[in-house]
């Protein structure tokens, strides 16, 4: 009996030390299967300190004229969802902001033909599938400018209202409906930031009635005329010209020489400089576009023709209205997980590269909400609310022999990585994306070793998905509407984080205490 059971225990300790020899390769396997990654975060300065309001959010100008406001803004739902997203802009803007006139008397009744065009529509970029030239303009209530700014001040956000600039007196703006809207609001005690006009470089081709920059700024001094009137909106936000992403395209004209035209008049009377960006066209984006490198290195190219024009210009930036695809976005693909590398990545660049706000179109609405139309949220929500519970305003540098410092060629590759202050003392915050199909391993050096490393991985079954898992676990909200708990996975930073292929993350590094984050 003795021989049989030593025999066993042998057998039994062959069969161990076999499964051990073979986990022990298959790690060697996977550790030389990673790209590699190294990286040195700089903590004793701040790259950029970005806006409390940093990733905002719209709703579409189109959803008053369709009634979308009217019988969406009073949900519960909608309420609690953008709620998470505070703080944040609440921007009511687009195309359809110049066809709009303010009635506060009026009843609301359902527009007989409505625009199927969205704000960042074709319209604006492309020399075909332009309809609003037949565009007639519609009324919004004083029932629903009421329910959006109550909405907004229960939401925690903060309304940014862009005004019909196309109400003309000749060749100048016609400011007697905005004098109507701004009575209205002071009366009801309504805190708002402004717009006039959106891409109004591209008013000729979108509506048949070109506006000169220069003349575009003189209707802005008129504006902040009007606002100083008011003793509630003397001192409000005024930011433009909202002009369309700075490339070479057939529509309109070119937006930097519009945007200095600009300047040379409305400097003095605005509060930060506007632009929107869109990195591909909605109707011909496909499942590769949102994993190139090429496509999210459009980003730094953008802002740097942008700084470059604007080189003494002492005005915040923002991305007013930005999304991953003109046209109301890409059906099945920027409602989907792969849509979120735009975005993670977009945040992470913009910051980096001195931007103040981000506006992401839309909350609902179009291909590329944040909720669907049930108002359940879509993976970039949870993308959003993750950012926003997880990285701070201060931007830390980043170096390593995978990122590209220069703003523009942008050249930076398949694995993207940013670093903040952490909302949490004492930490900082590293998050990026890999897009490719292929695992990674970031080793991070510049930080103490024994520091604890809080992960939050995002992954999906499917690029297509529209759900998206933390740490292997799908995201769900609570029966209530509330958040889940968001379940890190402890690591220690003296050991490679692990992205796995297609995947999205955050890391929270404690106890750095950065000299550079002090009283963040």
């Amino acid at each position: 009996v003795t021989g049989v059971f030593d025999k066993a225990v042998l057998m039994l300790l062959v069969f161990i030390v076999g499964w051990v020899t073979i986990l022990v390769g298959l790690w060697e396997l996977t550790k030389q299967d990673a790209y590699l990654t190294h990286i040195t975060i700089h903590t004793d300065r701040l790259l950029h300190r970005t806006d409390e309001h940093f990733l905002s959010v719209a709703l579409d100008t189109s959803q008053i004229q369709n009634g979308w406001i009217h019988k969406n803004i009073k949900s519960d739902m909608l309420l609690k969802l953008a709620a998470q997203l505070a703080p944040a802009y609440l921007r009511i803007g687009g195309t359809l902001a110049d066809r709009l006139v303010f009635q506060p008397d009026w009843s609301y009744s359902p527009v007989k033909h409505k625009s199927n065009m969205s704000d960042g529509g074709t319209c604006s970029y492309e020399s075909k599938g332009c309809a609003f030239r037949n565009i007639s303009f519609f009324n919004m209530t004083g029932s629903d400018w009421t329910a959006l700014n109550k909405f907004a001040q229960a939401a925690g956000l903060d309304l940014l209202f862009d005004l019909n600039v196309l109400l003309r007196n000749g060749t100048q703006w016609d400011s007697s409906n905005a004098r109507v809207l701004l009575e209205y609001s002071d009366r009801h005690r309504f805190n708002i930031s402004w717009q006039l006009g959106n891409e109004p470089n591209a008013f000729g081709h979108v509506f048949g009635i070109p506006l000169s920059g220069n003349q575009l700024g003189l209707d802005f001094m008129e504006l902040r005329r009007l606002l100083s009137s008011y003793p509630r909106y003397s001192e409000s936000l005024l930011v433009g010209p909202d002009v369309t992403r700075p490339i070479l395209h057939q529509t309109g004209e070119q937006p930097i020489p519009y945007l200095t035209s600009f300047l040379a008049q409305a400097i003095s009377v605005i509060s930060a400089i506007t632009w929107h960006q869109y990195y591909l066209n909605g109707r011909k984006a496909k499942l590769k576009d949102f994993v190139s490198p090429d496509v999210l290195n459009m980003l730094p190219c953008q802002i740097s023709a942008v700084q470059s024009a604007t080189a003494g210009v002492d005005l915040p930036m923002w991305l007013s209205e930005t999304g991953s695809a003109y046209g109301g976005g890409a059906p099945g693909l920027s409602d989907r997980y792969v849509a979120g590398f735009l975005w993670l990545d977009k945040l992470g660049m913009a910051a980096r590269l001195g931007v103040d706000v981000v506006v992401r179109q839309s909350l609902s609405g179009g291909n590329y909400g944040l909720l669907d139309p049930e108002m359940e949220p879509l993976p970039d929500w949870w993308v959003s609310v993750l950012y926003k519970k997880l990285v701070g305003l201060g931007v830390l540098n980043v170096v390593g022999d995978h990122i590209i410092e220069t703003s523009c060629p942008g050249e930076q590759g398949h694995i993207r990585l940013y670093c903040h202050c952490a909302r949490q003392r004492g930490a900082v915050t590293l998050f990026g994306v890999n897009i490719m199909n292929r695992k990674s391993q970031v080793t991070v050096t510049g930080l103490p070793t024994s520091d604890i490393v809080l992960a939050y991985v995002l992954t999906a079954d499917i690029l297509r998905s529209r759900h998206v898992l933390l740490n292997g676990r799908e995201l769900h909200l609570n029966p209530d509407g509330s958040l889940p708990p968001f379940e890190p996975k402890y690591l220690n930073i003296s050991k490679p984080l692990f992205m796995p292929e297609f995947s999205m993350a955050f890391w929270i590094i404690q106890d750095v205490h950065a000299v550079a984050c002090e009283g963040q």
